[in-house]
């Protein structure tokens, strides 16, 4: 059984309370040697400005660290001989705080096998409880096979999973064969700003309730706002990035949509795409080749797609049309109770 220590003392030695003033600088250095190849452009951009805040003078960068941490991010640290060498951070997800998110679970190379993050899992979920969380949330890669084992040991379960899919940088070909037979009957067309609606309803529609429940649709992202249809018309019209979209209707309904945005001055163009459930085979792939023809006249970079691990045709699609998983994310949740505390 690991050993807990609870010293504030300058020699503070296990487990021990995140402190901004103290920890913030080799937290940074912690995620990024454990994390090093799997942050993205938001997480290495978070990493870097709390680089920033540690850097700063001592009385400067310790109000600002412990001002913000204190009130919005908690967490844990394992210390060794002085040194962070184990971080666990969490934080409230709604207003409520009934569900908290955990995430920077990380824990230096050389001192792993040792007990050191079930230790600071087991403080976190009892600090949830005793703040009355009802949910614990957390998100781990699906091939990290000894964290989700942990999780699993300490009672989270599967949620859904999320992928980030990436089809390298060559010119695109698209694929020979047609669509199947039942795709085929689906045309599709250009979408506009007043589709917004349907493809809000495709979109909630096209994830299961327990990914639902993990992450809403957020409407924001479909509603036609001046901000945002200026910005897609000034970008269109100098060719810094180019939005289009397409869908395919049945009976008044529209069963799948796909957006590509070409990201002239970037480094990466995106594809997104949702398929209603009970739509015809091979429908996903239509839409993906749509994408890719968009982009095939905007500069080569590589193509980026966001989608659901859980759909399996769609990431057969994906495959198919020359995508490779870059990172796919398993949510896990785990229902907080009194013997928490």
């Amino acid at each position: 059984m690991t050993a807990i220590t609870w010293s504030r003392a300058e020699s503070e030695e296990g487990l021990v309370p995140f402190d901004g003033r103290r920890h913030l600088r080799q937290v940074a250095e912690l995620i990024g040697a454990v994390f090093a190849d799997e942050l993205d452009t938001s997480g290495r951009s978070a990493l870097q400005e709390m680089e920033v805040v540690s850097r700063l003078s001592p009385l400067l960068g310790g109000l600002l660290s412990s001002t913000f941490f204190s009130e919005f991010v908690l967490g844990y640290v394992w210390v060794d001989n002085g040194s962070v060498v184990g971080n666990v951070t969490f934080q409230r997800t709604e207003m409520s705080g009934t569900r908290w998110r955990i995430s920077n679970v990380a824990v230096a190379a050389e001192q792993r096998q040792h007990g050191i993050a079930k230790a600071l899992m087991q403080a976190t979920l009892r600090e949830i409880a005793v703040r009355g969380g009802s949910w614990a949330v957390l998100q781990v890669r699906v091939d990290n096979s000894a964290a989700r084992h942990l999780y699993q040991s300490l009672g989270f379960a599967d949620v859904c999973q999320d992928g980030i899919w990436q089809r390298p940088p060559l010119p695109i070909t698209l694929l020979p064969e047609p669509p199947a037979d039942g795709a085929a009957e689906v045309s599709l067309r250009r979408l506009r700003g007043r589709d917004w609606q349907d493809r809000l309803e495709l979109a909630r529609a096209a994830r299961s309730q327990l990914a639902y429940w993990a992450e809403p649709v957020d409407a924001s992202n479909y509603q036609p706002g001046l901000g945002k249809l200026i910005g897609e018309a000034l970008g269109n019209l100098t060719g810094f990035h180019q939005v289009a979209r397409w869908g395919g209707w049945h009976n008044g309904q529209l069963l799948g949509a796909v957006e590509a945005v070409a990201a002239n001055a970037g480094n990466q163009h995106q594809l997104r795409f949702d398929v209603r459930p009970g739509a015809p085979a091979g429908f996903a792939k239509v839409l993906i080749r749509q994408g890719l023809r968009f982009l095939a006249s905007a500069p080569i970079r590589p193509i980026v797609a966001e989608h659901s691990g859980d759909d399996s045709e769609g990431v057969a699609a994906l495959q198919a049309c020359g995508f490779r998983p870059l990172r796919v994310l398993l949510t896990m949740r785990r229902l907080i109770t009194p013997a928490d505390v």
